[in-house]
């Protein structure tokens, strides 16, 4: 494997372990609960725009993230997830108050190592699952 490759999987790796929180992906098909796959509970990034996420060290250490477009992003390690996300899945961000969902929006899965879906800021209604 490349030295860069190493790099961006151990750089992966420290990010969602920092940053990673319990979730809970729900995949629907034509609005309805998907048959074909099954709900999943894992860890993933959970980056909402303004939102400022503190690293567990001394001093000041935290950092705003800055997205573009107001939506926010869900970032999953494909090590923990080989599943296919789609347009309009929903994600759960459960260890947030009120567990909100969010709908999927894009799905970018081309990166060796990470899922990267843009999420709807607006909680949907919760899907019957």
């Amino acid at each position: 494997m490349a030295n860069w490759l190493k790099l961006t999987a151990m750089a992966t790796r420290t990010a969602d372990r920092l940053f990673g929180e319990p979730v809970r992906l729900s995949f629907l098909k034509g609005g309805q609960p998907d048959p074909e796959r099954a709900i999943v509970d894992l860890r993933a990034q959970v980056h909402l725009p303004g939102e400022t996420d503190v690293l567990p060290a001394r001093g000041n250490s935290s950092f705003t993230t800055h997205l573009v477009g107001g939506a926010g992003l869900l970032i999953i390690q494909k090590a923990a997830f080989d599943g296919d996300l789609r347009q309009g899945d929903k994600v759960r961000a459960d260890a947030r108050d009120g567990q909100p969902w969010f709908e999927i929006l894009t799905v970018d899965a081309k990166g060796p190592g990470q899922i990267v879906a843009q999420i709807s800021l607006s909680t949907k209604a919760r899907p019957a699952l």
